[in-house]
């Protein structure tokens, strides 16, 4: 079972940055879970690597989004994004450090970060595609 499940009143009514928030879940589930059962580097920094790449790359689209959009408040709302890469950047210090059980919490705090950034932040921007917009892109 996973540690951070995706469930539909996360939805932001984008369906690329759906399908990027559900990827973020899904990593940070496999991050888990390998640090639940490895102990082994080589297991484990790829996935912080990933998620790391990931993050960013759908911040990158997410502020395009919002810039694009003229959202009020963005300045506000890119400082937290990067306050969840300075954390992912934190857990892979502890991690090279060989601090297992402070990677785990860092998992823990990304996820429930993850989850209340969606639920809360995420949808103040999601009024606007409300509105018609239609986002094509990549997942």
């Amino acid at each position: 079972m996973p540690l951070f499940g995706w469930k539909s009143e996360y939805s932001v009514d984008v369906e690329l940055h759906d399908e990027h928030q559900k990827k973020l879940f899904r990593i940070l589930n496999a991050l888990y879970i390998n640090t639940m059962h490895s102990k082994k580097i080589d297991h484990v920094l790829p996935i912080i690597g990933e998620l790391h790449e990931y993050t960013v790359y759908h911040f990158s689209v997410e502020e395009q989004f919002m810039l694009d959009k003229g959202f009020p408040g963005i300045d506000d709302h890119i400082a937290r994004h990067r306050d969840f890469t300075n954390r992912i950047e934190e857990m892979y210090k502890h991690y090279r450090d060989n601090d297992l059980e402070m990677t785990r919490e860092l998992i823990v705090v990304l996820g429930n970060w993850l989850r209340h950034h969606v639920l809360k932040e995420d949808r103040k921007y999601s009024k606007s595609a409300k509105k018609g917009y239609k986002y094509v892109g990549t997942a």
